[in-house]
């Protein structure tokens, strides 16, 4: 493990390992977040198309209209069952069995599911004429991301084999087999004993030209160095009949003296050789790891087949600047979902516990940042450290979302600048004082004691539902067990009172 292929190779899949990991995790995250957009979207849906066509059918009791109408919806993957109950003894039930059949369903025996909808029966917007509950179920969302899942990971898997093979048959090609062949000829060159003119064959890659010629040159010398050796023994020999002592001597000296420089030539030689392969080296391990944290993007466009010539010029241009754009933008994604981690799992579960609703009001507004950033309009927090409330954080930061939501929405218009203010003052008997102030157009007067109605909306077409505030209204009074109130004066802005228990109510629901 001490040659540096090894580690090389080592450092290479962990890279990529890292970086197909982190990849496939973000598809995987995008692709969870468009179905859950997915699901919400088909709930609200349903309500909506509830809301318009059963009140009719219950109204005139008219089993084959009320039948109809909920096979239909028992045709979406996540509806498995809808039970009527309305006045004077009306019930009718039905459902999806395993098989995908649709048959009645008992009131005392619900399809299997993972969450119910109540929703009023409301006809012509005032007789309550019963209730609707709607069972559904997750089962084919998380069956889909399940298959997303593996797909990612065999992705990620075959990609990260075939950009290491490329990568470690490319460093072969043009690094290592090149200083093998450079090592074999320094070798050779190091058993030179007489006058040769002994040439490394000039390499085809740049980088190695200038280190070949420097060795050229040193071979070069020791070869002259070595024919003048040669001479001066020669010249000792013939001198051999007039001295045999002297000629002894000087035999001696010379000997000493040619293995003295052929040794100080070696160290020299290796010396310069070191010094000058140190460089390319360098260069050439420098240049495998930034290419191998860029390469991740590249494979994609690769495998899309959309890679264009430009673009690959670019990249092997501006490679160093896209690596430092990769880590900045994936260090910031990653600061986003850990604040949004938590404000997610909590909207999904519905689970009730403990928090600081301090700490909790930053969560919401770091993970509303995607949405606000487009936007010139402030929002300051101000609430007192420590702290506490036992309810359902979820349902909280729906209701946060909605007000801030509604106030960019309805507030102001496209490009305007504002301040949004969040406050929360603590009360006597364990309560609590949230409001959320705005500085924008108000409310009119006639629109204000609708505000709260659903599917009462003035941006009806251009971004309104007409749900927002009504969703916001039942969960304050229904699910946190407090109260709402609205002031507003027109020009001047809008604020929303929420008094909510710090302990929310164990029948709130």
């Amino acid at each position: 493990m001490s040659s540096i292929k090894s580690r090389l190779a080592i450092w290479i899949i962990s890279v990529l390992s890292v970086v197909m990991g982190l990849t496939g995790f973000l598809s995987y995250e995008a692709a969870r977040d468009a179905e859950e957009r997915d699901y919400l979207q088909m709930k609200q849906g349903l309500q909506e198309r509830l809301a318009l066509s059963l009140p009719h059918g219950v109204w005139q009791l008219d089993d084959q209209f009320i039948r109809l109408t909920l096979d239909a919806e028992l045709k979406s993957a996540a509806v498995v069952g809808l039970m009527v109950e309305g006045d004077a003894g009306l019930f009718f039930g039905r459902m999806r069995s395993a098989d995908g059949r649709i048959t009645s369903l008992a009131k005392a025996a619900p399809p299997p599911h993972d969450e119910t909808l109540l929703l009023p029966i409301l006809y012509q917007q005032r007789n309550n004429l019963g209730q609707i509950t709607v069972y559904l179920s997750r089962d084919k969302i998380t069956t889909r991301l399940a298959h997303e899942l593996t797909r990612q990971i065999v992705q990620a898997l075959l990609i990260n084999l075939l950009l290491f093979i490329i990568l470690i048959a490319g460093l072969k090609r043009y690094v290592f087999s090149p200083l093998h062949e450079l090592q074999q000829a320094l070798y050779g060159a190091a058993r030179l004993e007489a006058e040769a003119d002994l040439q490394l064959p000039q390499s085809r890659f740049s980088e190695y030209a200038e280190l070949v010629g420097g060795v050229n040159l040193i071979i070069h010398k020791i070869s002259r160095e070595l024919g003048l050796r040669r001479g001066a023994e020669q010249a000792a020999i013939a001198e051999k009949e007039r001295a045999e002592v002297a000629y002894r001597q000087l035999l001696d000296t010379q000997n000493t003296l040619v293995e003295t420089e052929k040794l100080a030539s070696l160290g020299s030689l290796v010396a310069g050789v070191a010094h000058e392969i140190n460089t390319p080296v360098g260069i050439t391990l420098t240049a495998a790891s930034h290419l191998a944290l860029i390469t991740g993007q590249v494979g994609q466009q690769f495998q899309s087949g959309q890679i264009k010539k430009s673009e690959l010029e670019r990249y092997l241009d501006d490679a160093r600047e896209s690596t430092a754009l990769i880590l900045s933008n994936t260090e910031r994604a990653a600061n986003l979902i850990q604040s949004f981690k938590q404000v997610a799992v909590d909207q999904t579960s519905e689970a009730r516990r403990q928090f600081d609703i301090a700490h909790y009001i930053g969560e919401i507004i770091t993970s509303l940042r995607p949405k606000l950033r487009h936007s010139k309009v402030m929002i300051d927090v101000d609430c007192p450290p420590q702290l506490q409330m036992d309810s359902y954080p979820g349902a909280l930061s729906q209701v946060l979302t909605n007000l801030l939501m509604n106030a960019l929405l309805h507030a102001y218009d496209d490009g305007a600048e504002g301040s949004i203010q969040i406050r929360v003052d603590a009360l006597a008997e364990q309560k609590i004082r949230l409001s959320v102030t705005d500085d924008g157009k108000g409310i009119p007067p006639e629109n204000l004691k609708r505000i709260f109605e659903p599917f009462f909306t003035t941006r009806r077409g251009s971004g309104g539902s007409g749900l927002g505030l009504h969703i916001v209204f039942n969960i304050v009074f229904k699910r946190l067990g407090g109260t709402i109130r609205v002031d507003s004066t027109v020009g001047e802005g809008t604020s929303f009172i929420l008094v909510l228990p710090c302990t929310a109510p164990e029948t709130a629901n």
